[in-house]
Order: structure tokens, then sequence, then C-alpha cells
């Protein structure tokens, strides 16, 4: 079959089932979701000639994870979406593999035309075999051709598993530069040691290996999914997705970077996100100088593909994206994420609460709608006496999402224990900076996900949570003295 014929057959299944699949009870309204099916890592995310492309892994046959397609969407503002076609397949022979296909990779301009890498992954019976391969565009990303001298990298280099991927490609001085996830020894699942391979091209056909520019040394996981590097003022970003480091699914390094050595050398390293669900970010830069993340919100832990792929599979597709945020660091080389601005264009029907105190008497926060909303709070820390703030979100009787702030151990726990009929599970915690006298808490809710950002963009949390009941309500109480809030903000958040 040829790539072409991939394509089509492909195509015609996401679009006859998407139309029933947009019914489903647990679609998102204003986060991305693809048209059905399944979706999970962004890929190839770039601003070109105007638009956002947004790529992404797909499987347009089923609402499972299987053999791997880039799915693909465009946007002017960030916040609108349109689908497009389908952008790659599986169809060679080093990447038609029902339990491989077209893995995550990058995209690059270059002379007017568009190129994708991305990991072709296969099985020929001797194990899995993942290479690095690139495709080209002439019609700003609408369709591509696979290059012809395809895998452009071959085989991991001397020392590195199988586990070999991702590749991000970028452009600095006078080379291109790819930057490949990879692990060290016998893989991430058998004790390797989490890496980032670097490789050097002028021309994008040939590459040279040039070294491991930042390595696990026992501290950062066992293979370095998805790997993103990036100058930010002075310094370089590296993030990755970490495999068997326990709570940390989306680790940041701030640091210095030598290409010549070649050598990642931390400053100071983080999480972007402490929830459940955040994995695999991408960034890109846009014609505004913002460097944008994208990253998929969803995670492994809940939904290995020999078991159960959670409620939203049941209505033909599964998986989002979390909301796009511009990021930034501080004087600290900490990195600070926000949504973008553009989301305020959801806003509706605003609601403002100011010189509120909260006691121990459960009292409820007013939202225009009780699902899609977003939330701003900002607590006066100086005349707050209480050691704990609650918040019950999407809550009726029995079912409901409980946010914690814990004033005296400067925490947060996000707890689903009770947020549906027993799907969602667990709590999530994590620190708090609250470094000024002020905390504010950004909260964005959307049919099945909730995400939070906290000290100043500092500190975020992003979780699904699948919640059916019509009694949606907000209520706020505290323990152990009052909270004072300065003021609240809530508006409705509508993509019409």
């Amino acid at each position: 079959m040829t790539h072409e014929d991939a394509l089509q057959k492909a195509q015609l299944t996401l679009d006859k089932a998407s139309k029933s699949v947009s019914k489903g009870n647990y679609r998102q309204r204003y986060h991305f979701m693809a048209p059905s099916g399944w979706l999970n890592d962004p890929n190839g995310c770039i601003y070109h000639q105007g638009t956002y492309h947004l790529y992404y892994q797909h499987n347009p046959y089923a609402p499972v994870w299987g053999a791997m397609h880039w799915g693909h969407a465009t946007s002017a503002n960030l916040v609108h979406w349109k689908h497009e076609l389908i952008a790659l397949a599986p169809s060679e022979f080093y990447d038609n593999h029902p339990q491989g296909g077209v893995f995550s990779g990058s995209v690059i301009e270059n002379e007017n035309a568009l190129y994708a890498f991305y990991t072709a992954a296969t099985n020929p019976g001797k194990g899995l075999v993942q290479t690095q391969c690139m495709a080209e565009s002439m019609d700003n990303g609408r369709t591509f051709k696979k290059y012809e001298g395809n895998p452009v990298i071959a085989h991991p280099p001397e020392g590195i598993s199988s586990d070999f991927r991702d590749p991000k490609v970028i452009r600095h001085g006078d080379y291109w530069y790819m930057v490949v996830g990879a692990s060290i020894g016998n893989g991430a699942r058998a004790g390797g040691e989490g890496c980032a391979c670097l490789y050097r091209s002028d021309n994008l056909d040939n590459w040279n290996y040039c070294g491991i520019i930042a390595r696990s040394e026992g501290k950062y996981g066992t293979m370095w999914e998805c790997p993103d590097m990036f100058p930010l003022n002075d310094k370089w970003i590296l993030i990755f997705s970490p495999m068997f480091m326990g709570d940390r699914k989306a680790v940041y390094f701030v640091g210095e970077m030598d290409f010549d050595i070649p050598r990642f050398t931390i400053l100071n390293d983080g999480e972007i996100d402490w929830g459940c669900e955040y994995y695999a970010p991408q960034s890109l830069i846009d014609d505004k100088g913002r460097r944008i993340l994208m990253a998929w919100q969803n995670g492994w832990d809940w939904m290995p593909w020999w078991k159960d792929f959670g409620p939203a599979a049941a209505e033909g597709w599964c998986g989002c994206m979390a909301l796009p945020r511009s990021v930034s660091l501080d004087a600290k080389n900490r990195l600070i994420s926000n949504p973008v601005s553009e989301l305020e264009q959801l806003r509706k029907d605003e609601k403002t609460v100011e010189n509120l105190i909260i006691g121990s008497e459960k009292i409820e926060i007013p939202c225009a709608d009780p699902v899609y909303f977003e939330l701003k709070m900002e607590i006066d820390i100086r005349q707050s006496t209480a050691t704990k703030l609650y918040l019950m979100l999407r809550a009726s009787t029995e079912n409901y999402t409980t946010i914690v702030i814990d004033f005296a151990k400067k925490k947060i726990f996000f707890d689903r224990t009770t947020s549906d009929n027993g799907f969602s599970c667990g709590i999530k915690e994590c620190d708090l900076m609250m470094e000024g006298m002020f905390f504010t808490l950004r909260l964005f809710s959307d049919t099945s996900s909730i995400e939070l950002f906290m000290d100043e963009g500092k500190t975020c949390m992003s979780n699904t949570i699948y919640p059916i009941h019509k009694e949606q309500k907000t209520y706020a109480f505290s323990e152990g003295g009052e909270v004072f809030i300065k003021r609240i903000n809530t508006w409705a958040l509508c993509t019409e």
C-alpha cells in the first residue's frame, strides 16, 4: 500500500466515525481533541505563514493506542482549531507495523518548504527498531512526501538501546541540530539511563552524531521521551518526559548549551506540571516572539494498553491537548508557564466577588456555567488565619473534586477520589511557593479536565475527571481559621 493509499483509507475511517463521536458526553468544549480515535503526543508544532500547525500522534481506527499516524490541525489564534487531513501514515518497511508506525517528531521550515522529522517504529521479528526519518511538504504542511533516502538515521549510536526516538530539529548558527530522546544500556524497562543525543547536519539529509548532551545520572528516569531544546532569554531550556521517574512527567532543565563539546550544563531543574495528566510538551515560537508549549493532557500510568483506556474510549475517542501556554524565565531561572492570552476570547458572563471571608461553613462560589468556566482567586495571605482552604468543584451530593490549599505546609492537593463514578482516583500533591503577600489561583474547568495555575505560573497541575451528574456546583470552606479573599472572578467559557 502506498502512502497516499494509507492516508486515504485512514481519512475515510476517521470521517465516518467522527459524526457519532462528536456527540459523546465527555467531549471537551475548548481543549483540542481529534475528531475520533486515539490522540497523544503533540508533534511538529510550528507557526508558519500566519498559521499555527499542530500535528499529533493519532490512531484513526480505534480509541486506543495502535499503529501511529500524524493527525493535523491548524489555527489562527491557538483557541479555535480546524481539522486538516491526516498528514502521515504508516506505509513503508521501516514504519508499517501494528505496534509501531509514525512516532513523534518535529517540523521545521527551510527554503519555503516544511520538513517533518519523525521516528519510524517497526519490528521485523528480532525486536523493536526505531529509526529517524524525514518527509517534505511543498503545500504549507497539508501533505507530506516521505524521503526516498529514509531513514536518515538508521540506528542508534553505540551504547544506546532500541529506545531511541522523538527527534526535535532546531537551527543554531550554521547548522541544523537534532535532539533525540534515548536510553543508555538495556532500555527503559530494563534499568537503562535516560539521556538526550545530539546530531548535526548542514543539509537535512546527512546527520553526524555529536554525542550525549545530558543524562539521567540515576536521578531523571530510564528513558527521555519527546525532548525539546530552545533558547529563552540568555539561557537554554531542555525539556523531556522521563520514564519511571515517579510523579515527574514533564521535566525542564535551565542551563548553558555548548554545541561543540557537546554538553548541556544544568543550572536549575523543575517540573512543568505536577498533575496526573501532562505529558510530552513541545514548543514553537510565533510571530510575537512567544515560546508556546503544547502538551498531551493524559498519561500512561492509568491506562497501559492491556487495560482500560477510560470512559472516553467507550465513546470512540481518547485524549486531548492541555491548554496552550506561553513560557518565560524568572530571575531565579525557574520556568513560568501560563495559558496564552488568546483564551480570554472565550470569556463570557463575568461574575466578581470582592473582600470575601471564607470560614468553616461551606459557601457557593457563583459561576455562570458550572462546567465550562475559568476561576481566578486572589488570596490575601497576611489577613488569612486558616491552615487550609477547600474547594469543591463540579459538586453534587455524592460526587465532587476537592482542591486543598494547605497554607501551613505550603502544599496543594488535588483529590479525585469522589470525582466521578469511580474511574478517577488518587490524590496528587505538590509544593507551593507562596512567595508574595497574595496567592493567586487560576483554574480552568472543561467537560473532563481541570487545569490549575499557581505561583504566577511556576506551579501547575493538569488532571482529567469524568463527572456526568447533572448538578455541578463550586463550593469553598476553610479549616483552622478564616481565609480572606481579595477577589474572585469567574467567567463562563464558550467557543462560539
